[in-house]
């Protein structure tokens, strides 16, 4: 950037600088300590104040851009300012600590909602890549629940770490949550603190250290091969009509519809998530090549994920289409599993996990969750019967790969299909098999 030795004196003067193609430059004005202005390529002069802050931190403050702020104004502003930081003041650091409490504000409460708001641009801090939406919800809705009752009106700058102790000692003492969901709720109070040290608000994270004040393990659920026959029975038989167009009554028990058990019956033979499960669309299915394309907004992973289909896979999918013309007068429907309500919408994916876990409770199995298909399934595949290796197992399950070099990842965009379709053809089958075919009544055609 240039600079000019020439002082400016007048309008006249600031009306005659001209734009340099090369770059911007700056002029000092005349009478005004520390005062020029800064003339930009598309045009644009702005007047900038310089100083040195009481900590002896150099300053450079925006005061305004000419003509919208005459010279006379611009050398008012500059002396008011000039004045305050021989008092000790620094103008340029208070306005940009008024900015961050506008993006933050200065209760939990405002805090949180910035940081969700910041969450969905990767603005939030952390590896600044946006939270997916399911993400934020189940944070927003932990916040709402447990935090905000009792923390929502503190201002967050004075919140100190005796003050998160204790908070997080009646969480594990009264909420009657399990260890690990403790811990859940002390790290969305951890993340949003965390935002506001990336704000700069505060120096350092109260939280850290208190989110998890109970012991807890790893999940090790999973569905015995006797358990996992009794559910797959069940979704079978509340999927499929028990006469043309005609099924069996909702289970007021479990609350069983046709596509809850077929968006569970999915989940179970591709060991995918329940969100890519329930949210799965028509467009994504490639039935010629047996592969279901679920794209990066809706993995974990953030990457692009090709799942091969097997039979099984296929045949639950006919179904699907099958029901939802029944249901909806052969409505051409966006999603495999529509909201019975809207089939615009797609059914909720904690409408299912709500499902199995009353249908374990009812069959007298121990508790399990449709995470605990995945758990099973990897289980199986690589235990001395199927022999899969744990990577290609990882890459059914849609897990980031964190052996080796972790640049490799990079790199390596091999979806090992030829190697995912063998274990989930072997997964399926299993499955299948657990059940005698005398029991599974006719596939389900459209009409």
């Amino acid at each position: 950037m240039k600079c000019s030795t020439k002082l400016i004196a007048t309008d006249r003067e600031l009306l005659g600088l001209r734009p340099d193609e090369a770059g911007r430059y700056e002029v000092g004005i005349k009478n005004a300590r520390g005062l020029s202005i800064r003339v930009y390529p598309e045009g644009d002069k702005v007047f900038e104040l310089r100083y040195v802050a009481a900590n002896g931190a150099r300053r450079r403050m925006k005061l305004g851009t000419y003509p919208a702020l005459k010279l006379a104004d611009a050398k008012r502003k500059a002396g008011t300012f000039q004045n305050e930081v021989v008092e000790g003041n620094d103008p340029s650091a208070e306005r940009a600590a008024s900015k961050r409490i506008q993006r933050t504000g200065e209760t939990v409460e405002q805090l949180a909602r910035a940081a969700f708001k910041a969450a969905k641009l990767g603005l939030h801090g952390g590896r600044k890549k946006p939270k997916s939406p399911s993400t934020i919800a189940n944070e927003a809705r932990l916040y709402e629940r447990h935090i905000a009752p009792k923390l929502c009106n503190k201002i967050f700058t004075e919140v100190r770490r005796r003050d998160i102790k204790e908070f997080m000692r009646d969480v594990a003492a009264d909420s009657g949550l399990a260890p690990s969901s403790v811990g859940r709720v002390g790290e969305v109070l951890s993340g949003i603190f965390a935002f506001a040290v990336h704000e700069d608000r505060i120096e350092s994270n109260p939280v850290t250290g208190l989110s998890h004040p109970l012991s807890w393990v790893s999940r090790e659920r999973r569905f015995s091969d006797t358990a996992l026959k009794a559910l797959w029975d069940v979704l079978v038989l509340h999927s499929k009509p028990i006469l043309p167009g005609e099924f069996l009554p909702e289970d007021p028990q479990s609350r069983l519809d046709p596509l809850t058990c077929l968006s569970a019956r999915l989940m179970v033979v591709t060991l995918c998530r329940r969100g890519e499960a329930v949210a799965a669309r028509w467009d994504e299915i490639d039935r010629a090549s047996k592969k279901w394309t679920v794209p990066r907004e809706r993995t974990k992973s953030r990457r692009t994920e090709i799942k091969p289909l097997s039979d099984e896979a296929i045949a639950i999918l006919d179904n699907a289409a099958a029901v939802a013309k029944l249901l909806f007068n052969d409505q051409n429907c966006e999603f495999v599993f529509p909201l019975t309500e809207d089939p615009s919408n797609h059914i909720d994916g904690h409408r299912v996990a709500r499902a199995i876990t009353r249908l374990c409770k009812r069959l007298g199995i121990p508790h399990g969750s449709p995470h605990d298909f995945r758990r099973t399934g990897a289980t199986t595949l690589t235990d001395e019967k199927y022999g899969f290796t744990r990577f290609i197992v990882s890459k059914v399950l849609g897990h980031r790969i964190r052996d080796g070099a972790a640049v490799t990842e990079i790199y390596d965009l091999n979806e090992y299909l030829p190697q995912k379709r063998a274990a989930l053809d072997a997964w399926a089958k299993h499955v299948r098999e657990l059940t005698p075919p005398t029991q599974d009544s006719p596939k389900l055609t459209a009409a």
